[in-house]
C-alpha cells in the first residue's frame, strides 16, 4: 500500500473527520469533569484511589504501600508498582487539585501522549498522514477511550508506555539503534510494572513482527549471523521489562501468600483465576462470549457493525492483511485473558485500538476500491455513528449522573468517627468504595469468608491495638447472627441495634459513640437518608460510665494525655470539627477519668464554649462549670480546679481558655475532668480542646 500523497480533497475531508472526532472526545471526556463520583467500575477505581489516599497521607513513596481494605497487615495488596498513584499525589500537591481531578488529568494526558506513537506506527504500516488521522479519529471516537480516559485507573499510563514500547521495538529491530533500544526498555519496563496485562496485548504484535524478521533472515539463507542478531536485539528489548516484572512478582507474592485474605492476589491466582490466562474452558464458554460481545457493544460499537466492517476489509485485497493482523491482535488479547475482558469492560482500553485500526484499514480499502464516492461516504459514516450511539446509550448515561461519591453512611462514618480508626465491612466482598469514601482503613470480609470462624478469629485478633469505630453489614450479612456474635466477642460493639441504617446496610458503632453519633446525625442536614433505629440509648439523659480501651484512648483522645480510661457523657461522646482540627463536645453533664503519671507537677487544660451559645440576645447559656477533681478508690475526693465560664455576661470568657494548674498526685488517685450546668442545660455547648497531665 503506497504511502505517497493522497488527493487534496480526500486529505481535507480526513483532516476534518479527525478534528471532529477530537472535538467529540474532548467534549465527552470533560463532561461532568469535576464530578467526584468515580463513574465506571467504581470497584476498581476506588481501590486505586484509596492507595493514592494513603500514599499521600503517610507520605509513603516506597514499594511497601498500603491498600488497607483486607485487614492487617495493611501492606498486602501490592498489585502494581504505584507509579500512577505517585504521579497523582505529585500533581495534587503541586496544583492543589483533589486526587480524583489530578487522576483524571494524568489519565487524559497519558491517552493523548499515546496518539503520536500510534501515528508513527501507522506510518510504518505504509499509510499516508491523512489516512493515519482517519484511524486516529476512530480511536478518539471509541467509547472506551472517552469514558475511561477520565478514570482513576492506571490503564491509560500503561497504554501510553505500551504504545511507545511497540514503536521503539519496531524502530530498534529495523535500525539496530541503541537510542531506540533505550526508549523501548524504559517504556516496556514502565508498562510491565504499571499494569502488565495492558502490555500483554502489545507484546502480541511485537512478537509477530520479531518472528517475521527472524523468518525473513532464515529464509534469506545467508548464515547464522542474521538470525542471531534478530534474536539478540529482540531479547534486549524485553529482557529488562520482563525481568523487572518477574522481580516484582517474586517480591510481592510472598507478602500476599501469607495474608489470610489477600492470597487470592498472588500472580498464580490472578492469572489463572481472575484473568483466566489461556483458559481453554473460558475460550469455548458461551457465557464468557456473551459477556465479551456485550463489552464490545458497550466499549467499541455494535458487534454486528464490527463484523460488517471486518468482512468488508477482508474483501479488499489492499487492506486484507492489515485487517486480519490487527483484528487478530484484538482477539488474541481476549484469548490471553478471557475472564478479565469478559467481565470488566475497561480492560478493552488495552486492545480496542487494534480493532479500531482494523476497521480503519477496512475504510482505507474502501477508499482504494472502485465503489462510488457517494456510497463510500455513507459507509464511512457508519462506524462513527455506531460509536456515538454506543457512547450515548452506555457510558454517557452513567456519566450524566452527578454524585459526590459514596453513600450517606460512609459520609457519616467519615465525619463522625475518629479519623485513624478502622472499620469492619461484611457483605460487600472486597469492593473498596466503603473504606475509600469513609476514609478509613478496613477489614473487608470477602464473600464466603464470613462463615469461616477460624479466619474471622485470626482477622479480628490482628486488629488488636486498633480502634474499630464501625461495623458495616450489607444485605444478607445483617442476618448472620454468628458473625455478629464473633464481632461482639472481640470488640466493644453492641450489635443488637444498629446506630444507623440505609437501605440494606446496617452500621454498628461502639457503645461509647452510639448516642453522640445519633445526636449529631439528628441535628445535621447532611444525612437526610439515614434511618436511626430506636434503642434504649435514645432515652436522655444517658447514665453509666463506659470503659475506654487503650486503642480508643490513644486514637480518639489524641489531644488528651495520658489517655482516659473511662467516660460518661450525658449527650453522647462526639467530636466537632472546628477549623483544621476537632474538639471534644462536653455539654454538661460530661465526665472523663484518667490516671495521672507518677511525678506529675501540672495540668494543662484548654476548653471553651461555642460562640453559638452566647451570640443570641435571648437564647443563650447561663454558664458552664469546668471542674477537676482527684478521686481515690475509697470514694474520697479533693477539688483541684473549678471555674464558672459565663461568656454571655463576661466577654473575657469567650473563645478558648487555657489554664495551667499546679498538681502533685497522691497514691492511687485518679483525675476526673467534668462539666456541669450553672442553673440549666440550655445552650451549654461546652468543648474541650486538650488536656495534658505531666
Amino acid at each position: 500500500m503506497s504511502s505517497q500523497g493522497t488527493p487534496r480533497a480526500e486529505s481535507r475531508i480526513l483532516l476534518a473527520v479527525f478534528v471532529a472526532a477530537l472535538a467529540v472526545h474532548v467534549w465527552g471526556v470533560t463532561f461532568n469533569w469535576k464530578m467526584p463520583f468515580l463513574a465506571g467500575h467504581e470497584f476498581r477505581q476506588s481501590q486505586t484511589a484509596i492507595t493514592t489516599y494513603y500514599i499521600d497521607q503517610q507520605n509513603n513513596f516506597s514499594l511497601l504501600y498500603e491498600t488497607p481494605i483486607l485487614g492487617k497487615p495493611w501492606v498486602s495488596i501490592l498489585m502494581e508498582v504505584p507509579v500512577y498513584e505517585w504521579a497523582v499525589v505529585g500533581l495534587s500537591r503541586l496544583t492543589g487539585l483533589p486526587h480524583y481531578l489530578a487522576a483524571r488529568t494524568i489519565t487524559l494526558t497519558c491517552f493523548y501522549l499515546t496518539l503520536p506513537a500510534a501515528y508513527l506506527l501507522l506510518g510504518r504500516l505504509g499509510l499516508a498522514w491523512p489516512r493515519r488521522l482517519l484511524i486516529l479519529a476512530l480511536v478518539l471516537a471509541c467509547p472506551v477511550y472517552i469514558f475511561y480516559s477520565r478514570a482513576f485507573l492506571m490503564d491509560s499510563m500503561a497504554f501510553m508506555c505500551s504504545a511507545w514500547f511497540l514503536l521503539g521495538f519496531v524502530r530498534t529491530m529495523d535500525q539496530r539503534s541503541w537510542s531506540w533500544l533505550g526508549l523501548t526498555v524504559v517504556a516496556g519496563t514502565g508498562a510491565s510494572l504499571i499494569k502488565s496485562a495492558v502490555l500483554g496485548a502489545w507484546l502480541i504484535p511485537a512478537a509477530a513482527y520479531g518472528a517475521w524478521l527472524l523468518w525473513r533472515e532464515i529464509r534469506a539463507g545467508q548464515g547464522w549471523r542474521g538470525p542471531v542478531q534478530v534474536v539478540l536485539w529482540g531479547a534486549a528489548t524485553v529482557a529488562v521489562p520482563l525481568g523487572a516484572l518477574r522481580a516484582w512478582v517474586v517480591y510481592t507474592d510472598p507478602l500476599k501468600a501469607v495474608h489470610d485474605s489477600a492470597w487470592i492476589f498472588t500472580s498464580e491466582n490472578l492469572t489463572q483465576g481472575n484473568w483466566g490466562l489461556f483458559n481453554f474452558k473460558a475460550l469455548v464458554s458461551g457465557d464468557a462470549w456473551h459477556w465479551l460481545m456485550g463489552c464490545w457493544d458497550l466499549a467499541i460499537m455494535s458487534r454486528w457493525l464490527i463484523l460488517v466492517l471486518l468482512v468488508m476489509g477482508l474483501a479488499f485485497r489492499s487492506s486484507r492483511r492489515a485487517v486480519l493482523g490487527l483484528a487478530g491482535v484484538f482477539f488474541l488479547a481476549q484469548a490471553m485473558f478471557p475472564y478479565a475482558y469478559a467481565y470488566q469492560d475497561y480492560y478493552f482500553y488495552a486492545c480496542a485500538v487494534f480493532l479500531n485500526a482494523a476497521c480503519g484499514f477496512a475504510l482505507v480499502g474502501l477508499l482504494d476500491s472502485r465503489v462510488p464516492r457517494w456510497v463510500c461516504a455513507g459507509i464511512f459514516a457508519l462506524p462513527f455513528a455506531g460509536q456515538v450511539v454506543a457512547y450515548r446509550q452506555g457510558y454517557l448515561v452513567e456519566q450524566k449522573i452527578y454524585a459526590e461519591g459514596g453513600y450517606p453512611y460512609t459520609n457519616a462514618i467519615r465525619d463522625l468517627t475518629p479519623k485513624d480508626s478502622v472499620i469492619i465491612v461484611a457483605g460487600a466482598d472486597w469492593a473498596a468504595m466503603v473504606p475509600y469514601y469513609s476514609q478509613r482503613r478496613a477489614l473487608m470480609v470477602r464473600n464466603g469468608l464470613e462463615w469461616d470462624e477460624a479466619y474471622l478469629h485470626r482477622a479480628f485478633d490482628h486488629l488488636a491495638g486498633e480502634e474499630v469505630s464501625a461495623v458495616v453489614l450489607v444485605d444478607k450479612l445483617r442476618e448472620n447472627r454468628r458473625f455478629k456474635e464473633l464481632v461482639a466477642q472481640h470488640f466493644d460493639i453492641d450489635l443488637s441495634v444498629p446506630a444507623m441504617t440505609w437501605g440494606k446496610v446496617e452500621v454498628y458503632v461502639p457503645r461509647l459513640y452510639h448516642k453522640g453519633i445519633q445526636l449529631r446525625i439528628k441535628s445535621s442536614l447532611r444525612y437526610p437518608d439515614l434511618v436511626l433505629p430506636k434503642s434504649e440509648a435514645d432515652n436522655l439523659p444517658t447514665t453509666g460510665r463506659l470503659p475506654i480501651s487503650p486503642a480508643v484512648g490513644r486514637n480518639a483522645f489524641f489531644a488528651i494525655k495520658p489517655a482516659p480510661y473511662e467516660a460518661e457523657f450525658q449527650f453522647g461522646l462526639n467530636w466537632i470539627e472546628r477549623g483544621p482540627s476537632a474538639v471534644l463536645s462536653a455539654h454538661p453533664k460530661s465526665d472523663l477519668w484518667l490516671r495521672p503519671p507518677a511525678g506529675a507537677t501540672k495540668i494543662s487544660w484548654s476548653y471553651g464554649i461555642f460562640p453559638g451559645a452566647y451570640e443570641k440576645p435571648r437564647d443563650h447559656t447561663d454558664g458552664v462549670e469546668f471542674i477537676v477533681e482527684a478521686e481515690k478508690p475509697d470514694g474520697q475526693s479533693r477539688r483541684i480546679y473549678y471555674r464558672l465560664l459565663d461568656p454571655w455576661a463576661k466577654p473575657e470568657d469567650r473563645g478558648d481558655q487555657h489554664v495551667v494548674i499546679p498538681y502533685a498526685p497522691e497514691p492511687d488517685e485518679v483525675l476526673r475532668f467534668s462539666t456541669r450546668p450553672n442553673q440549666n442545660l440550655s445552650y451549654d455547648w461546652a468543648y474541650w480542646v486538650g488536656i495534658q497531665v505531666k
